[in-house]
């Protein structure tokens, strides 16, 4: 089953770095209360097109912020069994909650990808997540990490993200 769990968490990990990556995504007019701030190697970044929205009839949590298509952190909390609660999340908790957490930016046209996930080989990884609030039309919490990028065995790049705030309405399934 763990076997099961970690295959569906690679294949949902695929999905997002290869969906919604697009220059044309255009800001819908809801940013207004929906943001995703974060310190990015010590760099404050503020996402302007911010969404969130249940997968899996609401085992899955993803949240997303992208700055005009050149950069996203996104992060999605997987349950097999239950929904989402507040609370707080991290890879290496005793929950059963895996976390996916990723930072994308372009970098001479080629898209560049930093990630999170319970049960990586890389011991630099980390992700704290605290959902303060939520329900079924929105979310609001904080996080922080260190992201890898990696190649094989080998780790080829960190990424570390602190002071990260977000809050957006919840789009269903």
């Amino acid at each position: 089953m763990t076997t099961k769990f970690f295959s569906a968490s690679l294949v949902l990990l695929l999905i997002v770095l290869f969906s919604g990556c697009s220059k044309t995504d255009e800001a819908t007019g809801e940013v207004g209360t929906n943001y995703l701030k974060v310190k990015i190697d010590g760099k404050e970044k503020s996402f302007s097109d911010v969404s969130a929205r249940w997968v899996d009839a609401g085992n899955f949590l993803e949240v997303s912020g992208t700055d005009s298509g050149n950069e996203w952190v996104t992060f999605t909390v997987m349950s097999e069994s239950s929904r989402v609660p507040a609370g707080e999340y991290s890879l290496d908790d005793a929950s059963n909650f895996t976390i996916v957490s990723i930072y994308s930016i372009l970098k001479d046209n080629a898209q560049v990808n930093f990630a999170a996930t319970r049960g990586t080989l890389a011991p630099e990884d980390a992700f704290v997540l605290k959902i303060d609030k939520i329900d079924n039309v929105s979310v609001k919490g904080s996080f922080s990490a260190a992201l890898v990028r990696v190649e094989g065995l080998n780790t080829l790049g960190t990424v570390t993200l602190t002071e990260g705030e977000f809050q957006s309405a919840v789009k269903p399934n």
